[in-house]
């Protein structure tokens, strides 16, 4: 499955609008190991190739300030700022856009609405895809989300 530039383009842009975060280069949709990144980066110890760190630790719950390239949330280091290049910070989005579906009245009569809906589901399932994912590249990813699925079929 190739994407398109222009496809892309259009999810890039919802990614901007839903999750602002996701405007980072480390985030651009489509995703692939193509681009030589083959593996998601350790939190623990591990660093960017700008010598960044994956993990910064956090004081708590509450974000202190937004860091670039990072998403905060408890993660598998617990609380702290997890680089995009992990795939924690997409298990930390993943959770937050569920829990901030937009509330839509009557959407079935509002154009605007439902496309926001439609929005903000497609970006939820490209974090949670990527949350499972066994490498960044969003084509496995799609695969590996749908394999806890395929697996209870078959043991059906």
């Amino acid at each position: 499955m190739v994407v398109s530039q222009t496809c892309a383009d259009e999810i890039n842009a919802k990614m901007a609008r839903i999750a602002p975060v996701l405007k980072s280069p480390y985030a651009q949709y489509p995703l692939s190991a193509q681009s030589g990144r083959s593996m998601w980066v350790n939190p623990d110890g591990g660093r960017t190739a700008k010598g960044e760190p994956c993990f910064i630790a956090g004081q708590g719950k509450d974000q202190p300030i937004m860091k670039e390239h990072y998403v905060y949330g408890a993660g598998s280091l617990g609380f702290g700022y997890y680089h995009l290049l992990t795939r924690d910070s997409y298990k930390i989005l993943y959770i937050r856009l569920q829990s901030s579906t937009p509330y839509v009245c009557c959407s079935c009569f509002n154009k605007e609405a439902t496309r926001a809906l439609d929005e903000h589901d497609e970006i939820t399932r490209i974090c949670y895809n990527r949350s499972v994912a066994t490498i960044p590249d969003d084509i496995q990813a799609v695969k590996d989300a749908l394999q806890p699925a395929s697996a209870l079929i078959v043991q059906y």
